[in-house]
């Protein structure tokens, strides 16, 4: 006789002999599994949403997506079909929930961000460009009925990460990531007004044009005029 069927039948003996504490342990063990599986899925559900805040602390909240495919720019050119995934505080080009060979992008490293059509895949923002028009000046596209769309990513560094797509419009690729290009724009223009100088006020500039007079003519010294040139920009 097989393991199983001898402790069927010594299950099936014992609730013979007694009925009433065979079934009160057959109860006590179903609670306990069930408790059991309830803590596991319980903890199953506190790890998945920890970790769903983990991500969300290092990405930020998703503003756009796009299924598109990899051209190059990063690292080794391959040509990958996934899709670009633009946060508040990163973008990762992402196949299946994990990124395509790391491909994953800091806010800070990205200065520009841009999408052409066919006509101007091969256009670049310039520095030059940036300083005039600003950065992401490329205005809304117009409607176009041409499937051929191009996106593409300036960096800190020089590069260009691009992304292209035959499946998707100019305009509806530009519709998908509005808001991802709205919040990048915004963060590269706080960025330029931290980097710009800047000037003391106007009573503040006459004061140390005063104290740089007076130290001129040796009524203060040199380390009092620095003192409170320092004070008066407040440093």
């Amino acid at each position: 006789m097989g393991l199983f069927k001898k402790l069927h039948q010594i299950d099936v003996e014992r609730q013979a002999k007694h009925p009433d504490s065979f079934l009160a342990t057959k109860a006590e063990q179903y609670k306990q599994q069930t408790e059991q599986r309830q803590a596991e899925r319980q903890e199953h559900k506190a790890e998945t949403q920890a970790a769903k805040d983990t991500l969300e602390a290092t990405r930020g909240k998703e503003l756009g997506h796009v299924s598109i495919s990899y051209v190059g720019g990063f690292d080794n050119d391959r040509r990958y079909n996934a899709k670009l995934r633009l946060y508040e505080k990163q973008v990762e080009y992402s196949q299946l929930g994990k990124p395509v060979k790391g491909l994953v992008i800091p806010a800070t490293d990205i200065v520009s961000l841009e999408v052409t059509g066919q006509q101007q895949t091969n256009s670049r923002l310039s520095v030059t460009r940036m300083a005039t028009l600003g950065v992401f000046s490329l205005a809304a596209p117009k409607r176009t009925k041409v499937k051929d769309a191009t996106v593409i990513i300036g960096l800190k560094d020089g590069r260009e990460v691009m992304f292209h797509t035959t499946k998707l419009t100019e305009f509806e690729v530009h519709s998908k990531l509005a808001n991802a290009i709205s919040h990048y724009k915004s963060l590269q223009v706080a960025q330029t007004n931290q980097q710009q100088p800047q000037t003391p006020p106007t009573d503040s500039a006459q004061e140390i044009l005063k104290y740089a007079t007076l130290h001129k003519k040796g009524a203060i010294t040199a380390e009092e005029y620095q003192a409170k040139k320092r004070q008066l920009l407040g440093l």
